[in-house]
Parts: C-alpha cells; sequence; structure tokens
C-alpha cells in the first residue's frame, strides 16, 4: 500500500498545484480472469484517482491517474492474491453533446507480491457525465509478467464498472458559461438599445405629430360676425382624433377677428367662435385626458396686413393649440 499512497498523494498534489480536476473513483470488477480464459480469477475492487485537464477548444479531457485493484486470485486457490497498482495516462472525449464520452487509459502496472513482474496496463471503454459524478464502464488488461505478448495467458483481463466524483472547475464548462454569460448580457444590452432606440424614434414621431398643434387653423374664411363651427373640416377633426388619441394634456382653442369694428365686439365675437369650435371638438375627439379651453383674443395676431377683403376673411379664423403634459 506503501506504492499507492505515494502515488496517490503525488496525484493530489500536481492537482492542487496545477489546477487540474481531482477525480475519485471507486470501482468492481465482476469479471476476472486469464487471456482465452485459461484460469479464472475471483472478482474484486479497486480505488483511485485521476488528475484531468481539459482541452479548451474540444470535448477532450487528459491526464494521468493510479489505481489499487484488490488482490488477484484464481478461483478456489489457495492462498492470498496480489495487488495490483497500474499507473496510467488517460483521455476522455465527448461524444454527442455530453451524451456520453470515450475512456482511454495507457500504462503500467506494480504489484505487491515479489514474484509478478511489472508490465503493460492498457483499457478503453465509455463513460458518463452527471455533473461532478461518472460513471464508466471498462474493459482493462495487465501484465502479469514482463515477457509475456499482448494476448498472451499471462495476461489479465478485467470488466469493470467505476463511479468518480470530481473536484474543480472544468475549464471548458467555465469558459462555456462565461460565453454564455457574455451572450446573454449583449443579448440584453441589445434589447435595451433596441427599447431605447424605439422609444426615442416613438418620441421623436410623437413630437413631429404634435409639433403642427403648436398653432393649426382648424376654421377660416369666416363672414363678419358668424361665430357657428360650419368652417372646421370634418376630415381634419378625424386627424386631430387619430394624433390626439392616447394623449393628455389640454388643447386651447383661440378665436381670431380682423380690425373691423368695435375692439369689444370683436372680441366677443372671436370668443364665440372659439366656443363653438372647442365644443365641437371636445364631443369629436372622445378623449376624456384632454381639457378644451376657449378664449377670444378677437383683432390680434394678424396673419397679413388686414387691408384687403381677403386678408380681412383669412384673419376671421379659430386655431388651437395642443400642451401635453
Amino acid at each position: 500500500m506503501k506504492k499507492i499512497s505515494i502515488l496517490l498523494g503525488a496525484i493530489v498534489l500536481t492537482g492542487l498545484s496545477y489546477g487540474a480536476q481531482l477525480e475519485l473513483k471507486g470501482g468492481f470488477e465482476p469479471w476476472r480472469e486469464t487471456n482465452n480464459s485459461y484460469v479464472g480469477l475471483e472478482e474484486g475492487w479497486s480505488l483511485g484517482g485521476e488528475v484531468l485537464y481539459n482541452s479548451i477548444t474540444r470535448p477532450f479531457d487528459y491526464g494521468f491517474g493510479a489505481e489499487w485493484k484488490s488482490e488477484l486470485k484464481a478461483d478456489n486457490a489457495s492462498g492470498d492474491g496480489t495487488d495490483a497498482f497500474p499507473i496510467y495516462l488517460t483521455g476522455k472525449y465527448g461524444i454527442g453533446d455530453d451524451l456520453f464520452y470515450l475512456v482511454g487509459r495507457a500504462g503500467w502496472t506494480l504489484y505487491d507480491d515479489s514474484d509478478m513482474e511489472e508490465g503493460f496496463y492498457g483499457a478503453a471503454g465509455i463513460g458518463k457525465s452527471f455533473g461532478k459524478f461518472s460513471v464508466e464502464a471498462l474493459y482493462e488488461s495487465i501484465d502479469v509478467n514482463n515477457t509475456s505478448k499482448m494476448y498472451s495467458k499471462e495476461r489479465v483481463s478485467l470488466a469493470s464498472l467505476k463511479f468518480g466524483y470530481r473536484f474543480g472547475e472544468n475549464k471548458r464548462d467555465v469558459i462555456t458559461q462565461e460565453a454564455k454569460e457574455n451572450a446573454r448580457l449583449e443579448y440584453e444590452k441589445a434589447v435595451k438599445e433596441a427599447e431605447e432606440l424605439k422609444l426615442l424614434k416613438l418620441a421623436e414621431a410623437r413630437e413631429a405629430k404634435l409639433e403642427k398643434y403648436k398653432s393649426l387653423i382648424v376654421a377660416s374664411g369666416y363672414t363678419a360676425n358668424v361665430t357657428t363651427a360650419d368652417m372646421v373640416d370634418p376630415s381634419l377633426i378625424e386627424e386631430m382624433k387619430a394624433d390626439l388619441a392616447g394623449e393628455e394634456g389640454v388643447l386651447v382653442v383661440s378665436g381670431y377677428t380682423d380690425n373691423s369694428g368695435a375692439t369689444d365686439h370683436n372680441e366677443e365675437i372671436s370668443l364665440q367662435r372659439a366656443e363653438n369650435v372647442g365644443k365641437l371638438l371636445e364631443e369629436k375627439l372622445e378623449n376624456e385626458n384632454i381639457d378644451v379651453i376657449y378664449e377670444g383674443l378677437g383683432e390680434t395676431n394678424f396673419l397679413n396686413e388686414n387691408k384687403t377683403l381677403e386678408e380681412r376673411e383669412a384673419n376671421r379664423r379659430v386655431e388651437v393649440e395642443f400642451i401635453s403634459k
């Protein structure tokens, strides 16, 4: 046991020193026999550990390990058998997006029994990871005589089932998680930027839409002293209804006259024009979040020199201004 203790200690120290993963294993070997069934052996157990390094670009882990195998003893044989201590290089290659992985081992076998000759050790099989846990099914071959050939009766074949637990982070998984996290952050950033751009465009579109309601003439060409709302174009009301739907604020309706007649009379006429148009708009817009107020500004804010009949007619008008909250 001194040999395996030294080897396992070296594995642990190496793993900790270089930041590799350390996997401890325990297994059961229900089938043991020499090649060609020359001699059957009793079933046995194994304990060991591996230091594993992770390839970044491929689903490949590689490293080295050591294992203790319980007594190799022939069926119905008297006396004790011998413990075996394989030390080996190992590689594991993932198949099918972590569906399973292939396992390969190659190394050398040490023995407690001085009568046994150290020799080649090899193994192949498949495994499956469940987070930090793993299960592997292996076919193993160990040399019991350094002079034996690969398929000699002096080699021992084993079928084993091994259970492992890994310590440390798989660098490939860490990088994958970092990539996923970065991708998630980039996606959230892109979504946020898209939302901000969308909101900006909506704000610009809304601002452009409401710009025309800063001083919009909704009725003009009044005959002197006429105050009805008949001059308002129904299509303009529908356009205002669509533009101001969902808006909240104040709609100021201002009436104007030319400079014919008394100033007080003109102010009264302009107020009546504003009130009649305002009531019509308030009814047609159907927006309870918009307050409509009226004002009569009389003979002010002329659009022209107010000298000809046509100029005076243009000045007899009603304008609206929307002030959003």
